[in-house]
């Protein structure tokens, strides 16, 4: 039987982290409550960073679609993946090719799923939802093994956690009551569930929704906020997702460290959820809110109207159990917020676009970038991205 299926992605979330990690609170024992119907004071927080940006090289062989995203930033490496076409790029810390492949079909992958780069080992994990397969790659793209993610489970993110070892995270998209762990390690060498971190969650809110249309016909609904479950900043880790209140930091020698819960509960009447943000020269977390109403966001949508969700960015003062709002940022002006990169600690990374830069800089808005204003005139609107990096002194 055909069936229509319509897919809407709405509005991209992100995260950082950055420096050490302390323990949630220096004074008291309380874990901080952030209430997100109560208005905090302002506060920005300003760094000094060394910047820099690093064209990514462009050419008839290595041309990045508008679907490419930033998925691994090193001290050596950068690495880049398209969901929809398939393509992996690897480039150098100059913005020079190292590597690419597209293993898109038969004995490979349907989608980029999800991409862990286990560089020191020359070894790329892809993990394709839709087959529910993690299939294994060498940076030139040449196939090692491919295995099953376990059984009765929905993985749709995985980490390079160790030398041995994925970390993944399971949500089913269609929701369901009962408890789950939504976390938990696997082998790299076979996919074999070695161990389940011991957090609970006893709801998954549905966020796809089909309905017929005709006999033989009916339409699907899928909100993909890009959600910041699980965070990963050099060996450490922060585990949040939309179907639990209290955010954690996961370490490598897989301690858990609760930094903060949300009040109204993520499973109330009509469900905002935090995604983690940054920890900041070991005292300011950033956190970011927004709703979760997707059955909301459907009547909207089938009413042919915008689903407009304000996103609105928290701060924590790790010290005091303070909280704080973030004034908005505009304009070539770093949120420093991590879209799903697997990045060094202490570091901050995003794309940003060429034809984007071109068009500011004809308008006169980078004047107050430096290294922009010099760069624009270098490229062209069709070029790649132009990597932007920024270490926190």
């Amino acid at each position: 039987m055909n069936k229509l299926h319509i897919f809407i992605t709405i509005i991209s979330f992100y995260a950082f982290v950055t420096t050490c990690y302390p323990q949630p609170m220096v004074s008291g024992d309380e874990l901080p409550v952030l209430d997100k119907t109560k208005s905090y004071p302002e506060k920005t927080l300003e760094w000094e960073t060394d910047l820099s940006y690093i064209p990514l090289e462009t050419s008839e062989n290595v041309l990045m679609g508008d679907q490419c995203d930033l998925k691994y930033v090193s001290e050596n490496r950068v690495l880049v993946a398209d969901k929809i076409r398939g393509d992996v790029f690897i480039f150098d810390m100059n913005g020079k090719l190292h590597s690419k492949f597209n293993q898109k079909g038969g004995k490979g992958y349907v989608f980029v799923s999800f991409v862990a780069y286990a560089e020191n080992d020359n070894e790329i994990f892809i993990l394709d939802e839709i087959r529910k397969k993690i299939i294994v790659f060498t940076e030139d793209g040449t196939m090692l093994r491919s295995f099953s993610t376990p059984p009765k489970t929905h993985v749709i993110k995985i980490y390079n956690f160790d030398e041995s070892t994925l970390l993944c995270f399971s949500e089913d998209k269609f929701g369901t009551s009962e408890l789950t762990k939504p976390y938990f390690f696997i082998s790299k060498k076979n996919g074999e569930l070695t161990e389940y971190i011991d957090i609970e969650i006893e709801k998954v809110g549905q966020r796809c929704f089909e309905e017929p249309v005709s006999k033989n016909c009916s339409r699907g609904y899928s909100f993909t906020s890009n959600f910041p479950e699980n965070c990963k900043f050099g060996n450490y880790f922060i585990l949040a997702n939309r179907s639990m209140d209290t955010v954690y930091l996961l370490k490598q020698d897989k301690s858990l460290t609760p930094l903060f819960t949300q009040t109204p509960s993520v499973n109330s009447e009509h469900p905002t959820a935090a995604a983690v943000g940054m920890i900041i020269h070991n005292r300011f977390l950033k956190i970011c809110v927004s709703s979760q109403d997707f059955k909301k966001g459907v009547e909207l949508l089938k009413k042919k109207e915008d689903w407009d969700r304000e996103v609105t960015d928290y701060i924590l003062d790790l010290k005091t159990g303070e909280f704080f709002i973030e004034p908005k940022r505009f304009n070539f002006q770093a949120d420093h917020t991590i879209r799903r990169i697997d990045i060094l600690e202490n570091t901050y990374a995003e794309l940003n676009q060429a034809w984007r830069i071109v068009e500011s800089y004809k308008r006169g808005r980078l004047k107050d970038n430096k290294l922009l204003l010099e760069l624009a005139p270098k490229i062209d609107i069709q070029d790649n991205p132009v990597l932007e990096i920024q270490k926190f002194k």
